[in-house]
């Protein structure tokens, strides 16, 4: 209200001021005062400019709207409140400085309903026009685009109770120069958006080159849509839609869009394939002819399935180009492993996006393909699993022009050092957010390296190699004869905005114009830069020279001055103080060092000089009391006749005289180089006419090993147990045989006792094959060392042995 005051002030008193003033000059001069004056008192409180851009917000009624402009102002903004009701104000922007606006936005005024006819009167020279998140408007005049016949760009984003017959209305015989249509998220009701008839006709003599329909529920494509509406197109977004294609539609696919450059089909659900794709496939025919330079697949697969694509595809008879850029990321993939046959090929493709899958194998052979391949993002994958595999190694083997790559959040706990050695163009290396502890790469011929990203991992330190790779890398770049100069990479912010590349297409815009980069995102450095922050350094002796590198080497190391290390229980920063204060006490940890290891060398030469001995002592103690055991068992009129009693039931008697006897008596005759028998079995050895029991007392007596051979036969036999129970009752060493998965379950208590405390041999004996653990040699070992042991405790104790017919009984000491 004041600025309509002080307009009407100004009026008003202008005869007034005319008749005071002296000449015709100063008439002239006043006039130009107030021609500039007007419009600014028109200006509303909350809107701003900004060299030729003008910004209105808060706008709730129809007269605030701005009547007048500066003279400037090319592109102008307005955003509503939900207090401006039914329609927006008529003939507003007829004033004449309205006529030079080339772009009009105008967004989130929720409670209008329609657009009437003049509300755009007066915009003849208007190019853009967007009229987005009106979330009421249902209504468009069809005559609304009448005085606006330069558009070439329209938009009715979010507008979604605005239903596609509503535009194809206002659209038909009009707006000839569109070039671009935006109808992003129109008509949530449960209508479909259908292209066909109608919406060819409202296309009908226009050169449309970009289409953005996406976020739409259900879009039913009818086969009247054809290459007359969309042969020029360059740019289709479709993402997160649901599209429905009649079969009838394929008779005239072929060639539908053949100048599509842009292709966006993220999160559509039109084919949902199974989780798990093998198997051959013979391509009989080409597909459409869709050569997109551009093309997004991102979302097409469901979140909670995990897809396997282990598939050889054939292609004898078509020759499939690829696009320039394939974004295929977030598709839940666990395994792309496709092999292709004939004349596929993917020269062309040079940035492939494979983020933010489940990716734990990706195939050599499928990237060896992509001869031409310049920006590859496997971020956010399961690799890990596949790092110890040759495949990993080798599979950026055929990439000789890979410029950048995201190895991003993969969980690698290492890279192979020869994993880009045959990738000399690379410029970029991200392997932050992984788990690595130790990395050594391979990069001298990486002579064009400009920025590896370690980031986020568990490095203690660099190795002593890779520093001074750093060190001749930066050496080479700065003995370069050409000028080297910062480049702008626009792919390299592509894959965070993919709208960046949509705002080439569209029609009169330039594409430098106003787009801002992030300059991490969008410069790449001009000599090797490294990024090794939050990692796990460690700053102790034995990192010295890491820290001395970090602290002195020209390389640049992003955010240096806040890169930390453990010290002691405390993280520190790395600083030329934490770095003497480091080497002093490494100095005097040196002295202590050398006086601790003095001492400590004269006290392992004691140490070892003892084991030395004892362990000479122990051999000779052995060899001594196999001496003594051939003496005590070779020579007559000894106390014990037998070195061992093999005790064994009489239904198990082929399996002990065909297998283990013959072996028993081999090893030992050969030990004691005797002829004679020293194995005692109940077979040869047990006196005919006497009794059973008196003989197994009496041979036990002779023996100074029991050697009893068990199995199921064994644990059921009664003077098989009155062995084991005598061998116990007289002390005596016990080495046991049993048959493999014998269960003991049932066997006395003797038996199981012996069982539980004694190591033992197994033999199994199946079809005739017989194979015994361990081998014979250790067994027998075993068996001379028992009886060597029960010798050495007999004399100790000068134990008398009792008469032969009478129970054993000893006192062991």
């Amino acid at each position: 209200m004041a600025s309509k005051l002080v307009r009407l002030s100004l009026i008003t008193n202008t005869n007034r001021i005319f008749a005071r003033i002296a000449n015709e000059w100063s008439i002239i001069i006043y006039l130009l005062i107030l021609v500039n004056v007007v419009p600014i008192s028109e200006a509303i409180s909350n809107c701003t400019l900004n060299g030729i851009r003008y910004l209105c917000s808060n706008i709730a009624t129809t007269t605030d709207f701005p009547l007048v402009l500066t003279a400037n102002v090319r592109k102008v903004t307005l955003i509503g409140t939900n207090e401006l009701s039914h329609s927006f104000p008529d003939e507003r922007f007829t004033h004449h400085t309205w006529s030079k606006v080339s772009e009009l936005s105008i967004l989130v005024f929720t409670n209008v309903d329609s657009i009437e006819r003049m509300f755009l009167n007066g915009l003849e020279e208007l190019k853009f026009l967007s009229v987005s998140s009106c979330t009421d408007i249902h209504t468009i005049d069809k005559d609304t685009f009448s005085f606006t016949p330069n558009i070439e760009e329209l938009h009715f984003d979010g507008d979604t109770r605005l239903h596609l017959y509503v535009v194809e209305a206002a659209l038909t015989d009009k707006l000839s120069n569109l070039r671009f249509l935006s109808l992003i998220a129109i008509q949530g009701s449960e209508n479909h958006v259908v292209l066909g008839k109608n919406f060819s006709n409202a296309l009908l003599g226009k050169i449309l080159t970009a289409l953005d329909i996406s976020r739409v529920n259900v879009i039913y494509v009818e086969h009247a849509i054809t290459q007359d509406v969309f042969g020029n197109l360059k740019y289709l977004n479709v993402s997160y839609s649901t599209i429905l294609l009649p079969r009838k539609l394929n008779d005239i696919s072929r060639g539908l869009a053949p100048n599509i450059e842009l292709l966006d089909i993220t999160g559509v659900r039109y084919l949902l394939l199974n989780s798990m794709i093998e198997g051959e496939y013979q391509i009989e025919e080409c597909f459409l002819d869709l050569k997109p330079m551009y093309f997004f697949l991102q979302g097409i697969f469901e979140p909670d399935i995990q897809v396997n694509l282990d598939v050889i595809v054939r292609s004898d008879n078509c020759y499939t180009e690829v696009p320039k850029m394939l974004d295929f990321s977030k598709n839940s993939l666990a395994r792309l492993n496709i092999t292709f046959l004939g004349n596929s090929s993917a020269h062309e493709l040079e940035t492939l996006n494979l983020e933010g899958n489940k990716m734990e194998y990706i195939s050599p052979h499928l990237l060896s393909i992509c001869r031409s391949l310049k920006n590859l993002d496997l971020s956010n994958n399961l690799l890990m699993k596949m790092q110890n595999m040759d495949d990993f190694t080798n599979m950026f083997t055929e990439n000789k022009d890979l410029e950048i790559i995201f190895l991003r959040n993969n969980r690698l706990t290492f890279v192979p050092s020869n994993l880009f050695v045959s990738n000399s163009k690379l410029r970029i290396i991200d392997l932050s957010e992984n788990e690595l502890i130790y990395f050594n790469l391979y990069l001298y011929f990486v002579e064009n390296l400009a920025l590896i990203n370690l980031r986020m991992n568990r490095l203690k330190d660099l190795s002593a190699s890779m520093m001074e790779q750093f060190d001749s890398l930066l050496w080479k770049q700065n003995s370069e004869s050409n000028q080297r100069t910062n480049v702008t990479n626009v792919l390299l912010k592509h894959f965070q905005d993919k709208s960046l590349i949509g705002k080439r297409y569209r029609y009169g815009y330039n594409a430098s114009e106003d787009i801002q980069f992030e300059e991490l995102h969008s410069m790449i450095p001009l000599y090797v830069t490294i990024d090794i922050l939050d990692n796990r350094f460690v700053c102790d002796c034995d990192t010295l020279v890491f820290m001395e590198w970090i602290l002195f080497t020209k390389i640049d190391i992003i955010n240096k001055t806040v890169l930390s290390c453990k010290y002691g229980n405390n993280d520190e920063y790395l600083s030329i103080e934490l770095l003497q204060t480091v080497q002093t006490n490494c100095r005097l940890a040196v002295r202590i060092g050398f006086g601790v290891a003095s001492s400590a060398a004269i006290i392992v030469s004691i140490l070892t000089f003892v084991i030395m001995f004892h362990r000479r002592c122990k051999s000779d103690r052995r060899n001594q009391d196999l001496q003594n055991l051939k003496k005590e068992i070779l020579q007559e009129n000894t106390h014990f006749e037998f070195l061992m009693f093999l005790s064994y039931c009489s239904r198990d008697t082929q399996i002990v005289e065909e297998q283990i006897l013959p072996s028993l008596k081999r090893y030992l005759h050969e030990t004691f180089n005797t002829a004679r028998d020293i194995v005692c079995t109940g077979a040869d050895d047990f006196v005919p006419g006497m009794r059973i029991i008196d003989e197994i007392h009496r041979c036990i007596n002779k023996s100074l090993v029991v050697v009893p051979v068990i199995t199921p036969a064994f644990l059921q036999s009664k003077w098989s147990q009155e062995e084991c129970v005598a061998a116990v009752d007289r002390h005596r060493q016990v080495v046991i045989l049993m048959e493999k998965n014998t269960d003991t379950s049932s066997a006395i208590v003797t038996i199981q006792n012996l069982i539980w405390q004694h190591t033992r041999g197994t033999w199994s004996d199946n079809e005739g094959v017989f194979v015994i653990r361990p081998s014979w040699n250790i067994i027998c070992e075993g068996i001379i060392r028992a009886a060597s042991e029960a010798l050495r405790h007999y004399r100790r104790h000068n134990l008398i042995e009792p008469a032969e017919d009478n129970p054993l009984v000893e006192e062991m000491v």
